[in-house]
Parts: C-alpha cells; sequence; structure tokens
C-alpha cells in the first residue's frame, strides 16, 4: 500500500503543480507589483506549496485508511 500511496502522491503533485502554475502567476501578477524573474520565482514557489499540499493531503488520506 506504501508503494501506492508514494506513486499515487507524486502523480497528485505533478497534475497540481502544472494546474496551479498559471493559476497562481496570474494572481500574483493581479494583486502584487512584481514582474519578469520576481515573479516567475513568487508563481513557482506558490505552485510548489500548493503541489506540497495537495501530495500530503493525499499520503494522509492513506495513512488514515491504512490504520484501520
Amino acid at each position: 500500500m506504501r508503494n501506492a500511496a508514494t506513486i499515487v502522491s507524486f502523480v497528485v503533485f505533478i497534475v497540481a503543480f502544472v494546474a496551479t502554475r498559471d493559476l497562481t502567476r496570474t494572481f500574483l501578477a493581479s494583486w502584487v507589483d512584481l514582474g519578469g524573474v520576481a515573479l516567475w520565482a513568487a508563481s513557482f514557489a506558490s505552485s510548489l506549496a500548493l503541489a506540497g499540499l495537495a501530495a500530503g493531503l493525499v499520503l494522509q488520506i492513506f495513512r488514515f485508511f491504512d490504520r484501520g
């Protein structure tokens, strides 16, 4: 079950990162006065954080169901 959790959480991480990339860039561009490399770095970090949260949620769900 751990191998499945690892693979699923990795896939969720990649999908969440790709899905949030443009959304975070658009959000940050509209709310914060950033441009160029600063906007790229901020949106990259935000996307990584959101993808990490999504992957962590998947791992915790697998962990919860693995207990029972």
